[in-house]
């Protein structure tokens, strides 16, 4: 198969991931808001809501996946700065991505509480049964519900909001990729260039607040050493800058990868 016949398959992948995502996203806040269905319906819908999105996120990653790989092939070669990006990826670099991506992604839930530790809080003490699953069907903005609370051990629990774990994902591939660029960059020239480096750790540094302005009170609170009134009042204050901070991570992660392409380059050309 040619690299075109690759591309047009992972659009087309691409594309159906996104859209059924989308579309998946917006008939479930209907059916659950202002038309409800009944409850023992919509818990199943809510359960199917959960496998689409875990479904369409893999179908949308492997499509990119397809037209990185059709880059690849288009580029070979080539002296472009997307040459140099798609021919820095062979095993050894996927494999530092995948464990950066997933180091960074456990590091990132942490933050955003999808991955919640409470040592001060006993959830069998509430009268909650560990192990178990609690389900929130309703109601909420598209892609906020449904919410799926995994109680694993008493102080340990897995929160599932479908926007945020998509979020989560994103972010944390991007990370993972511009590491295992880095690296491949690092091996070719032993010092990178400060604006290479800057933005990189500006995009993965603002990638953590993505998820909710939570995540990021957290954080300040920690840093500042405020209480829980201080830690509320954090999270209030920074909930407005929650768009700022997508829109901050997610450019200069995808900016980033070109800066380093030019490295790479100058590198290979100097040799």
């Amino acid at each position: 198969m040619g690299w075109q016949a690759i591309r047009e398959s992972g659009f087309r992948i691409l594309l159906v991931g996104s859209f059924s995502l989308v579309i998946a996203f917006v008939i479930y806040s209907r059916l659950s808001g202002a038309n409800p269905v009944p409850a023992a319906q919509l818990s199943g819908l809510a359960y199917a809501m959960l496998a689409i999105t875990a479904a369409s996120m893999a179908a949308a990653l492997y499509g990119a996946y397809l037209i990185f790989r059709s880059e690849q092939e288009r580029t070979a070669g080539g002296t472009g700065l997307m040459s140099f990006i798609t021919g820095a990826f062979g095993g050894q670099s996927w494999r530092i991505m995948a464990v950066a991506a997933i180091g960074y992604g456990v590091f990132f839930s942490f933050l955003s509480q999808i991955l919640v530790l409470r040592p001060d809080v006993s959830f069998t003490e509430k009268g909650i049964p560990v192990p178990s699953a609690e389900l929130i069907q309703c109601c909420g903005a598209p892609g906020y519900m449904p919410m799926l609370t995994v109680y694993f051990t008493d102080h340990f629990l897995l929160l599932v909001i479908p926007v945020n774990v998509i979020l989560a994902a994103v972010v944390s591939i991007m990370v993972g990729f511009n590491v295992a660029l880095s690296i491949h960059a690092y091996r070719l020239r032993k010092a990178m260039q400060a604006k290479t480096s800057l933005v990189g750790g500006i995009g993965a540094a603002t990638g953590l607040f993505v998820g909710c302005p939570t995540c990021a009170g957290s954080m300040v609170s920690a840093i500042l050493g405020l209480g829980v009134v201080g830690a509320g009042a954090s999270t209030s204050a920074l909930a407005p800058f929650q768009t700022a901070f997508i829109a901050a991570s997610i450019p200069a992660l995808a900016i980033a990868p070109f800066l380093l392409a030019r490295s790479i380059r100058s590198v290979s050309m100097c040799k």
